[in-house]
């Protein structure tokens, strides 16, 4: 969720992406759970269960941009790896604003738990202890517990970090690999990842259960198709054949996740790998990514993704204390207020630590959206 730092290049159209990444999430969960429901109750459930998963998707496609980004210089050989200088800079891109993220998190549940109300009720569960604070600081998280629940993803994302030195030794700089050779890489991927699955579902089922997916850091198991595709679009360009056959490929599958609901995500990654290729290729989506309300959006997309989930929560939980119960009322009030909040909360979040540790950024001076207007022409 975080941009790679100290490249020697840097593709504002990607930060567009990362925009659109976050705003999907955001998207998702504001609204997509009433809006299911309503699919549900007027007898259209197919058409709820895409609509959920694709406002999820945001997280495949920051999955499959950390692998582009973050893998580039290195599989180009525009950057020499050394391994202590790469972990320090993910340390210090990604923990400063976790670490207050996770403060206010805390906070947040403190005060649900310590002022109750009727919605208090969904944080029964909630453990206030130093333990488990301590283990939430450590991100990668094997209890699925945690004060944000949108964190689970961040986890697989810092696995993915910490095997970046293994995939540039298995991908060295200079490494081409052909349309042929690609294919097979993914469909091996594909495969052994399904089986994985397969297995810890019949073994392991308090671990990992393809029929009832639990958000943690075992769900990484339906990921590596995402991370190969952005290590591979690192590696080398692709033409928009390519970009069709992904996009294809990836709709095919997203398809098919109705009968097999882990097909879902690398579907999804192979529509965004395409779509990666094809923003690479086409001025007209490029300029759009590029401009600067997008670049503004997606510089901020890591604090956004950080907090809005906790100020949803806060805000859910001040508006209860207005409403008997969750009505229609309840939902429109608390997004009308919950998501500019969260727009706010994440702009100072990013003004305030994020920024600091950030390099490339076109709009870090820039603290309201709309003086954007500055950077046109």
């Amino acid at each position: 969720m975080s941009e790679a730092s100290g490249t020697n290049e840097r593709f504002h159209f990607l930060d567009g992406l990362r925009g659109v990444a976050a705003s999907m999430i955001v998207i998702h969960h504001a609204f997509t759970a009433n809006i299911v429901k309503l699919l549900n109750h007027v007898r259209l459930p197919a058409l709820g269960f895409y609509f959920k998963y694709f406002t999820q998707s945001g997280v495949e496609l920051f999955f499959v941009l950390s692998g582009v980004v973050l893998l580039r210089p290195y599989l180009r050989k525009q950057k020499e790896f050394k391994a202590g200088d790469y972990f320090y800079r993910r340390v210090k891109r990604i923990y400063p604003p976790y670490f207050f993220a996770l403060v206010f998190a805390y906070l947040v549940v403190w005060l649900i738990r310590a002022y109750p109300d009727w919605y208090s009720n969904v944080w029964q569960w909630a453990d206030l202890s130093v333990k488990q604070l301590s283990s939430q600081m450590a991100i990668i998280n094997f209890d699925g517990y945690y004060y944000n629940l949108a964190w689970w993803s961040l986890g697989i994302e810092l696995l993915f970090y910490i095997l970046v030195p293994l995939f540039i030794f298995i991908f060295p700089g200079g490494y081409s690999v052909n349309n042929t050779s690609m294919w097979i890489k993914l469909l091996i991927t594909l495969i052994v990842s399904t089986l994985l699955q397969l297995w810890l579902t019949r073994y392991y089922p308090q671990l990992y259960n393809y029929n009832h997916l639990v958000p943690d850091i075992y769900q990484s198991v339906c990921y590596p198709v995402c991370f190969l595709l952005g290590i591979l679009l690192a590696a080398r360009d692709f033409d928009n054949n390519v970009a069709v056959s992904f996009i294809t490929t990836g709709s095919v599958l997203v398809a098919a996740s109705i009968f097999y609901l882990p097909l879902v995500n690398p579907g999804y990654g192979f529509v965004y790998a395409g779509l990666i290729i094809l923003a690479f290729k086409k001025q007209s989506l490029k300029g759009f990514l590029s401009k600067p309300i997008m670049i503004w959006l997606g510089e901020r997309s890591y604090s956004l993704f950080l907090v809005h989930f906790s100020v949803f929560y806060l805000t859910d939980y001040i508006v209860a204390h207005f409403t008997p119960e969750r009505n229609a009322w309840y939902g429109m009030i608390t997004r009308l207020v919950g998501i500019p909040v969260a727009l706010f909360a994440a702009m100072l979040l990013f003004k305030f630590v994020e920024k600091k540790q950030a390099r490339g950024l076109v709009t870090g001076e820039m603290f309201w959206p709309w003086k954007m207007e500055k950077l046109k022409g």
